[in-house]
């Protein structure tokens, strides 16, 4: 066979292929091109359309913020005294989104959650003050401007820094806030713990203490506890 056929077959199927992987290209480029802003790269995102923030932002203050309640947490038949473990707004931003595990495709929303303070007024009563509008609502990752929302307070109390006492909680839903439009309305929380598990829990086999959530006065009925074997974390929530 002619060798100069093949000589002039190469070039042509050379050109094809440049073409080709030309097109292929464009295509590539294309898909990375956000429709939503017209952007090409967008630099919020990576090539699989995943947040490239990869851990919550350090997040600005409110300084305009006002929505304000005063707390005041009472220790009630308590079998001994209290330290503060952990106080703290929860907040989550659900349109501003960070990338959890990358291999796996995995997302979350942006959280912030700052502590806040009580002060001992006596062995059984800490008062203070928290916030539910702290985060400033602007733009974290160039992604538009996050939008915080309060969805919770957590308060963790402990007998002392033993990390097998028992870890004692209390929690304040969001829906209570929402129900406490005008200002100087209250609201009054009660959670039930057993009195056994403090400072341990010795049944609970475990490096690390137990977490007590405590119940209502209606789970310990539904559970068939005896609040006398009780001891209470009540809370009184005041808009101000």
């Amino acid at each position: 066979m002619d060798n100069s056929i093949f000589n002039q077959m190469a070039p042509t199927k050379d050109l094809k292929m440049r073409k080709m992987l030309t097109l292929i290209g464009l295509a590539i480029l294309l898909s990375a091109c956000t429709l939503e802003d017209g952007k090409m790269f967008d630099s919020a995102y990576d090539f699989h359309g995943l947040p490239k923030a990869e851990s919550d932002p350090v997040v600005t203050e409110n300084p305009k913020k006002h929505q304000k309640y005063e707390l005041t947490v009472t220790f009630k038949n308590a079998p001994g005294k209290f330290e503060i473990s952990r106080l703290v707004e929860n907040y989550d931003a659900k349109n501003c989104m960070i990338t959890t595990n990358r291999a796996a495709g995995a997302t979350a929303y942006a959280v912030y959650q700052p502590e806040f303070s009580l002060k001992k007024i006596s062995d059984t009563v800490y008062q203070g003050e928290f916030y539910t509008d702290r985060p400033l609502n602007e733009d974290y990752f160039g992604q538009g401007v996050c939008l915080w929302e309060n969805y919770g307070v957590s308060l963790e109390f402990k007998a002392d820094n033993n990390k097998k006492s028992t870890l004692f909680s209390a929690y304040i839903d969001d829906t209570v806030w929402k129900n406490m439009a005008e200002k100087g309305t209250t609201a009054n929380l009660i959670y039930y713990h057993q009195k056994a598990d403090y400072p341990i829990a010795t049944w609970l086999d475990s490096e690390t203490g137990l977490v007590s959530s405590g119940v209502t006065a209606e789970q310990a009925q539904q559970r068939g506890i005896d609040l006398k074997d009780t001891f209470s974390i009540e809370l009184e929530i005041q808009r101000i």
